[in-house]
């Protein structure tokens, strides 16, 4: 609606108050009274005979009753289905009644509370007013009037819907509507947010539609109008989304907020509008659906842990699905085997995704195998969904009567069903299919039902010379035929640009990617963090995250994680990489990469991970890498780790190797290294260039690099024709097999785009915030405390926040990830002054009066390439050394929390400080975190990720620079500052013998791993 139009008071109050409404569930319109217990599930305690049974007293039918064992104590139960508030229950006696009873409810059928009792039971009909709340019903007779059982004819119980509480079904589910208004979008009515409001063009027989994902029982609908509201209008609720059936009408609606009883089953509900209170069109701040999903169809059961598959296999044969089979026409095939002599039993295994692999184990997560079933007989087909993936392997095993097992052979299938883009862009369906070249027939690169390699070499087959160049660059944005586009791109952007694309001659979608290496748009902890939290099903869930927000506007890559550990202190982008310890970031990138592609492998739900920076600019930045013939070994444990994770795209960044091919240029268009990669490390997968120069991009194509990263055709004194030229045939053809295949396997030539539209409003879930906020606590690291933490002050002291740090939004994050004001992210400061009011506590900005203690908030800026400071300064400038002196000098103690992306010398300041906090780069959720911690809302856990220096001559000699030969660390050896030179020889052979390296070498002011836990 027009901006400008003028708000009745009862609008801006209802948008005030909506946060309140909707957390509390309360200021429900009154509701009638209605019978509940009719034809729910009943129980007894005992039932003279099958002809009395306990459903017989809440049938209805006043001919039947159920009567009990001839003794007492009896009761008869019934299940609502969902909490009720109680009002009346009617008993309908015969002749065997009780003298003595109670009405007792439950909200588990465990702990019954008593509403009603008696002992002078009078039989016949008693109609008893009662006041309570529950699930469960339970008539309990304990003396009976004759000498039979109880017997009943009927058993009502009356009330109403207990207010919804807890998350309502509706919230960010899939929602269609009939139109909308502007920036309105209907998923805006979906968000629990109090500020945001779907609206529908001004027309009457408008509707709003939720896909609930599943089955649902719906027990109750709110609805939170604005001031165009409707004065009629049905709740319908659908099994497929076109036949529908009304659970709830009015023609009298009052606006404001309705909180409406509506019962009935459906994947679909619908708010259908019929007449406008206004003559605007109708408007809604939320719409919240509560009841239950019925999730079995798409849960697979998990019957084990991920398990590898028994050393002896093929001992029996499986019969279907056929060895390397395409299953296109159904997500539960049948599976079937030969039967084995004497087995009892067969167990089923597949290699299903999970989100519970042990990422510190290492091999092929395609080969950790969950058991899905166990059967008699020698077919099974599943009750659930089987996702689109492309390496399924199942096995079966045989279980005689001694227990005794024997292992099939090992099948593979793929399985990919896809539901088809139909977006207005040109793009007709045909036979099943998206005619993306608009011929009026279906090629073979564009039936899905074909094998991949097949829709490669067709479409390969099609393209001319320039189309398949384009496939490499970059900068889809401009040229619509490119492979690649530069993101993040904001969802209307990127929509548009996935517009032009299918306009193209082959119609051929390309993957958004960008560095947004620490979340989409919600930002979690960079790597060196969360390498202080050694989470991992963490990490994974930061990734699938992160998968998530990007699916929903349909941007499909990102350009990382990094795979790289971090043993020299003074490169800058160590703060990006996994640490100083090449197990943990072996572990913490397998987790990373599985959550992003949300699986095992590459599939059509899948965000396409970057692994960088090829071989490994943890060893020397971004300049020269100088590990050797032994230390390689430590560097390349997360790229290993990575693909054994299912990666398939990795980066080589700008250092040459002075080791894999000395003198030579850097990772990118070194045919060197990057032919260890293929060979030594056995990679198949895509190889996309770091952004390099416009005269790199033919030697980098040469060299064995598939996609010019960030390269753009249209790029001055560049053109394709000169790139075709010098770059043979055969090499095009190779990179752009790979491009397609991972393309094909992404599955966007079926589902290109996202939902520009709603989808924006599915960002920054609650709970994606919640695990951003996990993230941060848990990398917080303690390093000191002589008892000044948890903060324990008396209310009405004060506490002065200071330092560059304290208000800086941006030190939380770097490159593109962000502080998300607009979602209420909290700076330092904002933080504790947030939590210190709860206390209580006053909290002051640079100074204040008589302050009890001092937060000193210091460390650089964001960065990422380059440092605020020289990097040859791994310390704090003295401004910030300053700040921490005055406090100290006055007496007050000094909380210092220190902002720290690379391994500072802190000798200087350590002892002036009371208790020293670190809070690497923590993502958006850093200042709650912080503050949380101070206050003592939970524990310290968190472990520094590298060494600490004592000393800049530890590092560097005195006046030296960023080169080698001023080094005193070496840059490719963990732990090693302040080390011997016998020490650094066990380091060495450690890793030569392929060991885990012990972590206490050397002789810094704190180890790798120090960190204080508990109070």
């Amino acid at each position: 609606m027009p901006p400008a139009r003028p708000r009745t008071l009862l609008t801006a109050l209802l948008a005030a108050l909506l946060l309140s409404t909707l957390l509390t569930a309360t200021g429900a319109q009154g509701q009638a009274e209605v019978l509940l217990s009719q034809g729910k599930p009943t129980t007894a305690s005992s039932v003279e005979n099958a002809g009395t049974p306990a459903s017989a007293a809440t049938d209805g039918d006043p001919g039947t009753r159920w009567s009990s064992a001839f003794s007492d104590p009896q009761w008869l139960q019934v299940d609502l289905g969902t909490p009720a508030v109680l009002s009346r229950v009617t008993l309908q006696w015969e002749n065997a009644y009780a003298t003595a009873f109670r009405i007792e409810t439950s909200p588990d059928a465990t702990t019954w509370t008593t509403i009603h009792t008696t002992t002078n039971g009078t039989g016949g009909t008693q109609d008893l007013a009662v006041s309570g709340t529950g699930r469960y019903v339970r008539l309990v007779g304990t003396t009976r009037a004759t000498g039979w059982g109880y017997s009943l004819w009927e058993f009502r119980v009356y009330g109403t819907s207990a207010p919804a509480t807890g998350t309502p079904i509706s919230q960010y589910q899939q929602v269609t509507a009939s139109s909308w208004e502007g920036g309105n979008a209907p998923a805006a009515a979906l968000d629990g947010r109090a500020t945001t409001r779907w609206s529908s063009q001004f027309a009457d027989n408008q509707w709003l539609r939720v896909d609930f994902g599943g089955v649902a029982t719906v027990r109750e609908v709110l609805l939170v109008w604005e001031g165009a509201y409707a004065s009629a209008y049905r709740i319908e609720l659908s099994s497929d989304g076109t036949t529908w059936s009304t659970a709830y009408s009015t023609t009298t609606g009052k606006g404001g907020t309705e909180r409406l009883t509506v019962q009935g089953t459906g994947r679909y509900l619908r708010l259908f509008g019929v007449t406008r209170a206004t003559g605007y069109g109708i408007s809604l701040w939320e719409l919240q659906v509560f009841g239950t999903v019925d999730t079995s169809a798409t849960t697979p059961p998990l019957l084990s842990p991920p398990t590898k598959a028994p050393a002896n296999t093929g001992r029996f044969a499986l019969n279907s699905p056929a060895d390397n089979a395409m299953v296109t026409s159904t997500r539960r095939p049948a599976f079937s085997w030969t039967a084995v002599s004497g087995a009892t039993r067969y167990q089923l295994w597949l290699n299903l995704s999970r989100t519970d692999y042990d990422f510190t184990a290492s091999g092929n997560l395609l080969d950790l195998y969950t058991k899905v079933a166990e059967t008699t007989g020698t077919t099974y087909t599943p009750t659930w969904d089987i996702s689109d993936r492309w390496t399924y392997k199942w096995f079966v095993v045989a279980v005689d009567a001694s227990s005794a097992t024997q292992a099939s052979a090992i099948r593979t299938f793929s399985l990919y069903l896809p539901t088809l883009s139909t977006v207005s862009d040109g793009t007709r369906i045909v036979n099943g299919s998206r005619d993306l070249n608009k011929n009026g027939t279906i090629e073979p690169y564009e039936d899905w039902r074909r094998p991949v390699e097949t829709r490669v070499e067709d479409l390969l087959g099609r393209m001319t010379a320039e189309e398949k160049a384009f496939q490499l660059f970059y900068n889809a944005q401009a040229f619509p035929q490119s492979g690649w586009h530069f993101g993040p791109a904001e969802a209307q952007d990127l929509h548009n640009a996935l517009l032009a694309s299918s306009g193209t001659r082959l119609g051929i979608p390309f993957v958004s990617a960008g560095d947004t290496i620490a979340g989409y748009k919600t930002t979690y902890p960079l790597q060196s963090a969360l390498a202080a939290a050694k989470n991992y099903p963490l990490d994974y869930k930061l990734g699938d995250m992160q998968r998530r927000e990007q699916l929903e506007v349909g941007t499909r890559g990102v350009l990382g994680p990094l795979a790289e550990v971090g043993t020299k202190v003074i490169y800058p982008r160590i703060q990006e990489g996994n640490g100083e310890n090449a197990d943990v970031a072996a572990a913490q990138v397998r987790a990373l990469v599985a959550g992003l592609q949300g699986g095992p492998e590459l599939n059509p739900a899948s965000v396409l991970a970057t692994v960088k920076h090829w071989p490994g600019e943890g060893a020397g930045g971004e300049a020269l890498i100088v590990f050797d013939e032994v230390t390689i070994k430590y560097h390349l444990l997360p790229f290993r780790a990575a693909m054994e994770a299912g990666a398939v795209n990795i980066m080589p960044g700008y250092a040459g190797s002075s080791l894999l091919d000395p003198g030579g240029p850097g990772a990118g268009d070194s045919a060197k290294i990057l032919a260890y990669l293929r060979q030594n490390l056995g990679y198949t997968g895509l190889i996309t260039t770091d952004w390099l120069p416009s005269g790199s991009w033919v030697g980098a194509a040469n060299a064995g690099s598939d996609v010019m990263g960030g390269a753009d055709p249209g790029a001055a004194g560049f053109s394709l024709a000169q790139f075709t030229a010098a770059v043979p045939a055969a090499r095009i053809d190779e990179a752009v097999r790979r491009v397609l295949r991972l393309k094909f396997k992404l599955g966007i030539f079926e589902n290109p785009y996202g939902d520009p539209v709603n989808g924006p409003y599915r960002f920054h879930k609650p709970e994606y915030a919640a695990l951003a906020n996990q993230a941060s606590r848990e990398s917080l690291t303690v390093l000191k405390n002589n008892g000044v933490l948890p903060v324990r002050l008396n209310a009405g002291d004060n506490i002065v926040v200071t330092g560059p740090r304290a208000a800086d939004t941006a030190a939380c994050c770097i490159w593109t990830s962000f502080f998300h004001q607009e979602y209420g992210s909290q700076t330092v400061l904002d933080a504790i002054r947030t939590r210190a009011a709860r206390a209580g506590v006053n909290v002051y900005q640079d100074s204040g009066p008589a302050p009890k203690l001092a937060v000193v908030a210091v460390g650089e800026a964001s960065y990422t390439h380059a440092t605020n400071w020289p990097k040859e300064q791994p310390y704090l400038p003295a401004d910030q050394v300053a700040l921490i002196r005055n406090f100290q000098q006055q007496g007050i103690p000094v909380v210092v929390v220190l902002v720290l992306p690379r391994p500072y010398v802190i000798t200087e300041w350590h002892d002036l400080a009371s208790a020293v906090v670190v809070t690497y780069r923590g993502g958006e959720e850093m200042g709650p975190a912080t503050a949380g911690l101070l206050f003592g809302d939970f524990a310290p856990r968190g472990k520094l990720p590298w060494q600490l220096p004592r000393a800049v001559s530890d590092v560097l000699r005195p006046g030296g620079t960023d080169v080698p030969a001023d080094a005193v660390e070496q840059w490719d050896l963990p732990y090693d500052l302040g080390a011997t030179a016998t020490q650094r020889a066990e380091i060495r052979a450690h890793i030569d013998a392929g060991r885990p390296v012990p972590t206490g070498y050397g002789n810094p002011l704190y180890p790798y791993g120090a960190g204080l836990t508990g109070w």
